[in-house]
């Protein structure tokens, strides 16, 4: 179990301001997430705070010393997700006339 003080911590740490039960136990969830080496995927509304949670499991991961890298995937255009994040060969569909790095290299 994840004390209180252990959350308060994380909520000053990270700049989050509120007291709610839904808010401590999102934070609660986040911290059990952050030592596994699970996927996780954060949902929710544009400003509830998905990248603020991201970057707590980053922090609090065996990977914190690793690079950080915020994407909005919304802003990416349908179809082109995979050459965005990993890149591509040239040749490698209609229009690769060159080779892109991608944004997670």
């Amino acid at each position: 179990m994840i004390s209180t003080a252990e959350i308060q911590s994380v909520k000053q740490r990270f700049g989050i301001i509120g007291n709610s039960p839904l808010l401590h136990h999102a934070i609660q969830v986040a911290m059990q997430a952050a030592p596994t080496d699970m996927t996780v995927l954060i949902t929710g509304e544009s400003g509830s705070g998905k990248e603020s949670f991201s970057k707590i499991i980053h922090a609090l991961s065996a990977r914190k010393h690793g690079k950080f890298i915020a994407i909005n995937c919304g802003a990416i255009p349908e179809g082109t997700i995979d050459s965005e994040l990993f890149g591509h060969e040239k040749g490698a569909f209609t229009g690769a006339t060159r080779v892109a790095k991608g944004i997670s290299r």
